[in-house]
């Protein structure tokens, strides 16, 4: 109970923070609106009393009284028809307001994560999801519970106060009938909560497949390989065991509500016999039996919303924990309280003995790496796949930090630097670069958000990486929508563009960064082989004098590098250039020369004939 106390109080400040306005006004609605029922049963007694006396022989009606009272009645009633509505307003309002705090808050979290090691984990995809869904879900329903729940209150102590005056006996009889149901509702909350976690892989498997079935990305392979049916039917699968999971349950929650329904009018209909039998025997009024009607419904009714009230409360912290639980997650990387400021470089960068892996129950991806990128000099990282290269990649950019070891920038561990600044001194295009359904313009100018409307600059960046006039020839320009999926400007279909051309995109992106290290994989990969040359030549001048680690299985691409690294089950093996490879004979002249004649370029070319 002090757990469920706790989760209701703070819920209930994320709506008083949402909206302090339309909170109190919902509250006081609410109080008015538990106040009215009692109101119209009383003054709907008065008046059958005032019948009952008009009915009696040589009686006469009170007429002022009686219209007074039927005055009152109308007022009241009028009052009861306007809560219901403006509750309706006011609730909706907040609830928005509320959803918007709400999204804010997950999404500011999700953001101050600096690693992506959650972003790997399934799991937390799952608490992610049960998060929104179940924050905005509960907050704004315990809002509406909490408030039906006081309105409920009101109205039951009013009129079990008019029940124990009348029979102390059918009161107790009506307040205990209630707690089996209480008890069922509560246990039918923690399966509701339990197996939405629980199905909560079906869900995500089940929006994956629908992605599959209707997105543009995946619509060619899925129709030239036939593979509709087949996508279809394991969504269907998973609809089937969501559905049936959801209706087993439900039918369990139908038998008990059967047998509690049976019970409530059992009760209710012998309490309103015995009173009836009183009435007769003229023990009680008219108003007396019309009261004793009302306040028996009434304290049903109340009893059964309290009671779901208190059940939904209870549902509704179980979802609660799943935002509390994403909000309570610590950083995925540490901090230092007092980063230092992040120098220029004018060394290099180094991996010290460094050692990686994803968890202790995963394998070692990088042993004792040991490796120096000098400033001005472009080195290249060669290795099979699953070598290890992305993963240093993801380290030299601080997504994750190493088990063991240092990466150092002029000296200083990159873990002791201010983590936003030192990125900002990095570009990068990495393997699976994003392709923004944005314009053009923004595409590029996300390098850099502080040049984002800097046309100059923004054309400078595509000038480099030698998509200016393709953009330029486009419809709109720097401005056309890359999309054919979201919006496209005055209702012309979205543009979109080749892997080649989305690369040297992404390349422009990079180079707004004007950044001191610069990290390429894969930078020619969608490229044909012409595109490629072309950029080989022109990268040859931008990259002179500039600092940066190339991972490529192009040689070459590899050869663009002065110095390059060849790294072999997850250990640097050889560190040279490209003629003192070749002459060793190991593993980098072994992979050259085989690429070499599968693609018929010279195994003699040497890097200074390159540039």
């Amino acid at each position: 109970m002090v757990r469920l106390l706790s989760a209701v109080r703070k819920m209930l400040t994320l709506a008083w923070q949402a909206h302090l306005g339309m909170f109190i006004g919902t509250l006081l609605l609410t109080l008015v609106a538990g106040i009215v029922p009692l109101g119209l049963a009383w003054i709907s007694k008065l008046i059958f009393d005032l019948l009952g006396q008009g009915l009696g022989l040589n009686n006469t009606v009170n007429w002022s009284l009686l219209w007074i009272l039927l005055g009152i009645q109308v007022l009241l009633t009028i009052i009861s028809n306007l809560t219901a509505p403006g509750n309706t307003y006011l609730n909706a309002e907040l609830t928005r307001q509320l959803t918007l705090k709400v999204q804010t808050l997950i999404f500011k979290k999700l953001n101050s994560f600096n690693g992506i090691a959650y972003f790997e984990r399934p799991t937390f995809h799952d608490t992610i999801r049960l998060a929104q869904q179940g924050v905005q879900r509960s907050v704004g329903q315990a809002l509406g519970l909490c408030m039906s729940l006081t309105r409920n209150t009101i109205t039951l102590v009013s009129f079990l106060t008019v029940l124990f005056a009348l029979s102390p006996l059918f009161a107790l009889l009506l307040a205990i009938s209630a707690l089996p149901q209480l008890f069922a509702e509560l246990k039918f909350g923690r399966e509701r909560a339990n197996l939405a976690f629980g199905l909560s892989p079906h869900e995500r498997r089940k929006f994956f497949y629908s992605q599959l079935l209707s997105s543009a990305h995946a619509a060619k392979e899925v129709r030239f390989f036939n593979l509709g049916e087949f996508f279809l039917g394991r969504m269907i699968e998973d609809f089937t065991s969501i559905h049936e999971a959801e209706k087993q349950q439900q039918i369990g929650e139908l038998r008990w509500n059967v047998g509690f329904g049976s019970l409530s009018g059992i009760v209710a209909s012998i309490s309103l016999i015995i009173v009836i039998t009183q009435a007769f025997a003229g023990l009680i009024t008219l108003g007396d039996l019309t009261l004793f009607i009302a306040a028996v419904a009434s304290v049903q009714g109340v009893l059964s919303g309290m009671i779901y009230a208190v059940a939904g409360l209870h549902e509704n912290t179980l979802f609660f924990n799943h935002y509390e639980t994403l909000m309570a997650l610590p950083p995925a990387l540490p901090t230092v309280k007092i980063p230092q400021s992040v120098p220029t470089l004018t060394q290099g960068i180094e991996f010290r003995n460094v050692w990686f892996r994803y968890t202790s129950k995963h394998p070692w991806i990088l042993k004792e790496v040991n490796l120096f990128i000098p400033k001005g000099k472009s080195v290249a990282l060669v290795g099979l796949n699953g070598a290890g290269k992305t993963t240093m990649v993801k380290l030299l950019a601080r997504l994750y930090d190493p088990t063991a070891g240092h990466i150092l920038w002029d000296g200083i561990d990159i873990k002791e630097l201010d983590i936003t600044a030192y990125r900002e001194r990095i570009g990068a295009v990495l393997q699976d670069f994003i392709r923004y359904d944005l314009t053009a313009r923004e595409n590029i100018g996300l390098g850099k958000l502080a040049y984002l409307n800097d046309q100059e600059k923004v054309e400078k960046a595509a000038q480099k990486a030698g998509i200016h006039k393709t953009l330029a020839s486009l419809p709109q320009g720097y401005e056309s929508v890359l999309s054919r999926q979201l919006f496209a400007q005055h209702n012309e279909s979205g543009i979109d563009l080749s892997g080649g051309e989305w690369q040297r995109l992404a390349l422009a992106r990079m180079f707004m960064r004007e950044a001191d290290f610069l990290i390429l994989d894969e930078p020619t990969a969608a490229l044909d082989a012409k595109a490629e040359f072309e950029l080989f030549k022109h990268f040859a001048k931008l990259m002179e004098g500039l600092t940066s680690l190339i991972i490529s299985h192009r040689f070459s691409t590899v050869l663009m590098a002065a110095l390059i690294a060849v790294l072999e089950s997850g250990q640097i093996r050889e560190f040279g250039s490209h003629e003192e490879l070749m002459q060793r004979g190991n593993q980098y002249a072994e992979l050259y020369s085989l690429q070499a004649q599968s693609l018929g370029f010279a195994t003699h070319v040497t890097t200074s004939e390159t540039k």
